[in-house]
C-alpha cells in the first residue's frame, strides 16, 4: 500500500509539472539517450500555478524517497535523481535511468528502444503505423529494409503532454500525426518534438525510426 501511494503521489506531482510548460523547446520535458543505453529525463514545469503550489524541497524529498525505494527493489543506480533546481518560478528535475525498461517501470508508461525486428517480436503492430520520412514523404514500414539494423523508438504520452526526444542517431521516419492524434515535429536531424493532442484522459504511442 505504501509503495502504491508513493508511486501515485510522485506521478501526480510529475504530471502537474509536465502539463504546465510554456510550449518552447527549452521549456518542455526531454528524453535523451546515450550510447550506453541510459535514459536521461528532464522534467520542466511551473511551481506557481493558480490551482496548486509545489514546494521544491518537498518535491525533491519525495522524489528521492521514491528513487531509493525503486533501487532497493531493482538494483543500485537503476534510477538516479541527479538534480532539482528552481529558477524564475520553474522547477527542473533531472532523472537518469539505467535502461529504457527502468524508465518504463518507474514511470508506468511504455518506452521501447530497439531494432525494428525486436519491436515486431515484442508484439507492436508496426504494419498498422503509417509513416512519414524525414524528407516529408509518406511511407509504410513494409518498404523499409534492414530491420535488424534500424532502430525503433516507441513512447507513450498522455493528453496535453509535450516531450522533446533527443536520439543517438539520425531520424529516418516518424508516425503520421493523423494516426495517433499526436503532432510529431523534427527538430534538426536527431531530435523530435512530440505534442499529444488526444482527448483528455487518454494516452497514445509515438513511433520514431532512426539509425
Amino acid at each position: 500500500m505504501r509503495r502504491a501511494a508513493g508511486i501515485l503521489g510522485l506521478t501526480i506531482l510529475i504530471l502537474c509539472l509536465a502539463g504546465c510548460g510554456e510550449g518552447e523547446t527549452a521549456d518542455i520535458n526531454t528524453l535523451s539517450f546515450n550510447k550506453d543505453g541510459e535514459v536521461i529525463h528532464r522534467i520542466v514545469g511551473r511551481s506557481d500555478q493558480n490551482y496548486y503550489q509545489i514546494e521544491t524541497a518537498d518535491l525533491e524529498a519525495f522524489a528521492a524517497s521514491r528513487v531509493e525505494e525503486y533501487c532497493a527493489e531493482n538494483g543500485e543506480k537503476k534510477v538516479t535523481l541527479e538534480a532539482v533546481d528552481e529558477k524564475g518560478g520553474s522547477i527542473v528535475m533531472d532523472f537518469r535511468y539505467a535502461s529504457p525498461e527502468d524508465y518504463s517501470e518507474f514511470n508506468h508508461r511504455v518506452l521501447f528502444v530497439g531494432t525494428l525486428s525486436d519491436a515486431a517480436d515484442e508484439g507492436y503492430e508496426l504494419e498498422a503505423v503509417p509513416l512519414i520520412s524525414a524528407e516529408g514523404q509518406a511511407s509504410e514500414i513494409g518498404y523499409i529494409e534492414d530491420w535488424d539494423k534500424k532502430q525503433m523508438f516507441i513512447l507513450e504520452t498522455k493528453s496535453g503532454e509535450e516531450m522533446l526526444v533527443n536520439l543517438p542517431g539520425n531520424t529516418l521516419y516518424v508516425n503520421q500525426s493523423a494516426h495517433s492524434g499526436q503532432e510529431l515535429t523534427l527538430v534538426g536531424k536527431r531530435s523530435v518534438k512530440i505534442s499529444n493532442q488526444e482527448t483528455d484522459g487518454t494516452t497514445a504511442l509515438s513511433y520514431i525510426i532512426y539509425e
